[in-house]
């Protein structure tokens, strides 16, 4: 486990090295870091990667860095993913095994990859370990642990025990980008350019969420009422954003100003 680890995040910082190199113009060193970072990729799948697309320990983890980090070919991301899930919902009865660094990545490839319906689960989930299950035991923000304040049993060891913690509440992420759908462009940094792109599920009905971006407040807002879909987003000055529709359909780019949309849902 540690090895696997510490080889996908060898190949993720090197591919983020790589990557600051071509931007602030030295593609000597891009090209470098580049090399270095195909040849670790090349070495997690040699080492830790079955044909079928296993990987070693079949953990949830495993499965949610290698797809975050573009770790696996092509023909073996859509399997990886599947293990995922099969996890997620055989071994783990629809609950999550992940931990500080692999929580948030694993919820978003499951929504990357297909299995959008079971991220929605794993946030709605009541029972333990999931974030409803804090909420039930009256967290007001996100804790360390799952069971942190249980009640009738009272707080977990002190030595670990955050009440207001990264680890789980890095879903937010999540959060921002799918039941929100705020997300940034990265050809076009410091907001210029932005996508709205909303993904309801669940039984939730609508959700709303502002990001104060350094043009000015980006807001999405949605409600889902009476069969239609209604959105409504505020895009800042000398900004455009892509509009992006639930299931897939058409989508269209505007300016600045507050846009409001209907779809058949």
């Amino acid at each position: 486990g540690h090895d696997l680890f510490a080889t996908a995040f060898f190949a993720r910082s090197t591919q983020l090295v790589s990557r600051m190199a071509e931007i602030i113009g030295k593609p000597d060193e891009a090209a470098r870091y580049g090399k270095l970072a195909d040849d670790i990729r090349t070495a997690f799948n040699q080492n830790f990667v079955a044909p079928d697309g296993r990987i070693t320990g079949n953990t949830q983890g495993g499965y949610a860095l290698a797809l975050s980090f573009g770790l696996l070919p092509g023909d073996l991301r859509q399997k990886a993913a599947e293990y995922l899930a099969e996890s997620i919902r055989k071994t783990y009865s629809g609950h999550l095994s992940t931990g500080i660094q692999t929580t948030h990545r694993a919820m978003l490839e499951l929504s990357k990859n297909g299995y959008h319906d079971l991220a929605w689960q794993l946030i709605t989930n009541r029972s333990f370990p999931s974030w409803l299950y804090m909420v039930d035991n009256g967290a007001t923000t996100i804790w360390e642990r799952w069971d942190g304040f249980v009640k009738g049993r009272g707080f977990q060891d002190p030595g670990m025990n955050s009440l207001n913690h990264w680890a789980l509440g890095s879903v937010g992420e999540w959060m921002w980008r799918y039941i929100i759908g705020i997300n940034p462009d990265e050809e076009q940094p410091g907001w210029k350019h932005f996508t709205i792109a909303p993904m309801p599920g669940g039984r939730v009905t609508w959700a709303r969420g502002d990001y104060e971006s350094i043009h000015g407040t980006i807001s999405s807002s949605w409600e889902i009422k009476d069969g239609q879909f209604h959105l409504t987003v505020t895009v800042p000055a000398n900004t455009t954003a892509e509009i992006q529709f639930p299931g897939g359909g058409e989508t269209i780019t505007v300016g600045s100003g507050v846009h409001k949309f209907v779809q058949k849902h």
